[in-house]
């Protein structure tokens, strides 16, 4: 089969499309063909060293997918069924024509989305859920969502808005609009506002890290919470009165299943700017890698 693997950390340029021999799957696993593979910055900071594993040269990419079961498990999806789902972390494995994981990572396509449109699902919207999730967000709360456009956030702040929370999030002045068609309460230009000068927030979700978490805490009203994505709760910036935790994404196949239904009944829409060949990871990698991109990447088989 097709794979894109690396041997060595480093740029994009360290990605290789080579033949590989078919995966086997272990017991409870079940075999997918790939129809499409999404691409998260996640990918990236792997192949940079970020995120290591302790597989062996070379190492799969990507852990989001979306294709058709080959071989599945007693109680699992039928072989020919469309099912979308992601990979545990950290061990990669999705930028490829066939690949393995749990049953219990996996559900059914949803109905009204192409192969490429559900691959850029499941780890994004899986923070999101579970993200909101932790912070308890429910009805009444007021939510911002930094990068509100992203992978991530545009996800988030479409789940908030499905919970009843009152949404605030960031953008770059061009993806306002976008917000806003997303049923985001109020966007705001990341360029120019003063967020510290309003009210503060009930939840903030810090998609960014780095100078945005510092800034987010102060965001943040007494007894409120701070869930930070990409990088641990910085202690040196820890403010009293605030909880704070770092949530790190993991497969659930009957989350991605309600998800599923929230896209099939028009409560979620499914943004993806671009979708590449396979052979065009390299290029995926550094448009992720620039942070512009509104909604996800995806990688075509």
């Amino acid at each position: 089969m097709r794979a894109v693997v690396f041997s060595r950390y480093g740029d994009e340029n360290v990605l290789e499309l080579m033949e590989r021999q078919e995966p086997t799957p272990a017991d409870g696993e079940i075999l997918v063909e790939v129809k499409a593979a999404g691409v998260n910055p996640v990918d990236w900071k792997h192949r940079e060293g970020a995120v290591r594993n302790d597989r062996p040269f070379p190492l799969g990419m990507g852990w989001d997918v979306a294709g058709v079961v080959r071989s599945t498990v007693p109680g699992g999806p039928a072989v020919g069924e469309a099912v979308y789902g992601m990979l545990p972390l950290p061990y990669g494995g999705a930028y490829q024509e066939l690949c393995v994981l749990p049953v219990s990572a996996v559900a059914p396509k949803p109905v009204s989305l192409s192969y490429a449109e559900a691959a850029a699902v499941p780890l994004a919207a899986l923070t999101a859920w579970q993200a909101l999730e932790t912070a308890e967000v429910t009805a009444g709360l007021r939510v911002l969502v930094h990068a509100g456009a992203g992978g991530v956030g545009h996800f988030a702040v479409q789940l908030a808005r499905h919970l009843g929370a009152h949404v605030t999030a960031t953008a770059s002045p061009h993806n306002l609009e976008f917000l806003r068609g997303l049923g985001v309460d109020e966007p705001v230009d990341r360029t120019t506002a003063d967020l510290a000068a309003g009210e503060p927030f009930d939840v903030v979700l810090d998609t960014v890290g780095g100078l945005v978490q510092h800034a987010s805490w102060r965001l943040v009203r007494t007894g409120g919470t701070l869930i930070t994505l990409p990088e641990p709760v910085n202690e040196a910036h820890r403010l009293p009165g605030i909880t704070a935790h770092r949530v790190i994404v993991t497969p659930d196949g009957e989350a991605l299943r309600r998800i599923g239904e929230l896209i099939d009944s028009g409560a979620v829409h499914v943004e993806v700017q671009t979708v590449l060949p396979l052979q065009k990871a390299a290029e995926a990698h550094r448009m992720s890698r620039g942070g512009r991109v509104r909604g996800k990447l995806v990688l075509g088989l």
